[in-house]
């Protein structure tokens, strides 16, 4: 019996220095509380999710990818993707990649001319992206801070993957097996 619960410790620290290896390296990232900008992808006020940071150090990101940016909030409160930034993480989806053209307009988003997908979009004037930048959009348009506001993010500032949605517990499950309900807009969290 001893020697079970022996087991049973061992396996536990082996565990949870692994998650700190792994955490530390950014390899697994367990982002911050979200509050509304992927609603209801992600659930608003406090809805979390858990990233992994190995992919994208072999790979870039591809527009539909729920992304995790590092980023900051300035003293007037504003916020910006940041690559050396610990403040936030800001967890969005990628619209347009590198050398891309994105706009909105009738209500819809378009990449290179192509319809991106079926949430609907205030309009917002082309923006042609450069080699390192990315354009990434909150699935609640209506209440998200994203590249409308702070405009395309540099590769370098994006570090992961959002994978799983870990709470609350009712909507724990894989992003991508996740069927996105209309956006519920600004919502008040308490």
């Amino acid at each position: 019996m001893i020697r079970i619960l022996l087991r049973i410790a061992v396996l536990g620290v082996v565990a949870a220095l692994l998650l700190v290896v792994l955490g530390y390296a950014e390899l697994l990232v367990w982002p911050a509380q979200h509050r509304a900008a992927m609603a209801s992808t992600v659930p608003s006020c406090g809805g979390r999710v858990v990233a992994e940071g190995i992919t994208y150090k072999f790979t870039d990101p591809d527009p539909g990818d729920v992304v995790v940016i590092h980023g900051a909030r300035n003293t007037d409160g504003t916020i910006i993707p940041d690559k050396d930034a610990t403040d936030l993480d800001l967890v969005l989806r990628v619209a347009a990649g590198p050398n891309d053209e994105i706009e909105a307009r009738d209500g819809a988003v378009f990449v290179n001319g192509v319809k991106f997908d079926e949430i609907t979009t205030a309009p917002f004037k082309p923006v042609k992206l450069g080699g390192d930048q990315y354009f990434v959009l909150g699935d609640n348009r209506s209440a998200a801070i994203d590249s409308r506001r702070f405009g395309p993010v540099l590769r370098d500032a994006i570090y992961a993957r959002a994978l799983l949605v870990v709470w609350p517990l009712r909507d724990i499950g894989l992003l991508g097996d996740r069927q996105s309900g209309a956006p519920p807009g600004p919502t008040v969290c308490s």
